[in-house]
């Protein structure tokens, strides 16, 4: 989950996966961290009958299990189970409780279809891209949304998952469904810089000379474009590849680098595509 978490209590052998968000949980004190940062992913739905077993059989807290149990498809479940949580296993001090109680009323006002755009602007932040993907698509698919940004903003944060997972041509193609929906610079402009990433030199050209209105974007794309080159030499991943060609040159444990560093890459793109943490 990206953070150390301190646990009081033991770790159990069968975790909790928690689907909306891809991740498992280990513990009480992981169930009460996941439901104090993650509870706008989250709907009274996410007080199941699993949660209770979980609680009950891995946990071996019964006393809480049945208080869950008691609150399970009721109205503001969610709302209840965080009350739950702060008195049978605290974690977190009553002020923090409360106040995560007053986020989840405020949330209450939010449309179904908003919630389900936080919901996949939550696993995009964190790395989840074809699931956010999959969560923005089912939206564009299911709701019927009028606000014309709101419908943008998704086809917008497509593109952004479809680039991380660098599919580019679909990118660009959801760019170009975002600045349709709602004119916007930033749209356009990383559009063009899909449509750079996989077209050919040529064929980039002629969308130019067939869109003179892109000339002005076309050269602001150009710019992010040279700084991203002039900046490459400061990163890290610039840096290891140097030392990589000085272990080459000096005969040194080059290729067992570079396979490492390819089971790192492909490592980290299976979490991009399966949601692992």
């Amino acid at each position: 989950m990206g953070n150390v978490i301190l646990c009081a209590g033991a770790l159990v052998k069968n975790s909790y996966y928690v689907k909306e968000a891809c991740i498992r949980l280990f513990s009480a004190e992981e169930l009460c961290y996941y439901v104090y940062h993650y509870a706008y992913l989250l709907t009274d739905d996410f007080v199941s009958d699993k949660l209770v077993r979980w609680v009950r059989e891995e946990l071996k807290l019964e006393k809480t299990a049945d208080k869950i149990e008691s609150i399970r498809n009721k109205k503001n479940a969610l709302e209840n189970l965080v009350r739950i949580l702060n008195n049978e296993i605290g974690y977190y001090s009553e002020e923090e409780w409360k106040g995560l109680i007053a986020e989840i009323e405020n949330s209450s006002t939010m449309s179904y279809e908003e919630r389900r755009k936080v919901r996949a602007d939550g696993l995009l932040s964190g790395g989840k891209f074809s699931q956010a993907l999959e969560e923005y698509e089912n939206i564009i698919r299911e709701e019927k949304i009028d606000d014309d940004r709101m419908r943008a903003g998704i086809y917008h944060n497509m593109g952004v998952c479809s680039a991380k997972l660098f599919l580019f041509e679909r990118a660009a193609h959801y760019l170009e469904e975002a600045y349709n929906a709602y004119a916007n610079t930033e749209s356009y402009h990383e559009m063009l810089c899909a449509m750079k990433m996989y077209m050919e030199p040529t064929e980039y050209l002629n969308y130019l000379s067939e869109h003179k209105e892109s000339y002005e974007d076309s050269l602001e794309v150009e710019r992010k474009f040279e700084i991203l080159k002039l900046s490459w030499g400061e990163q890290a991943a610039y840096k290891y590849f140097r030392e990589l060609e000085r272990q080459k040159e000096d005969g040194g444990s080059y290729y067992e680098s570079v396979d490492r560093l390819v089971d790192d890459v492909k490592e980290t793109y299976r979490g991009y595509i399966n949601g692992s943490w």
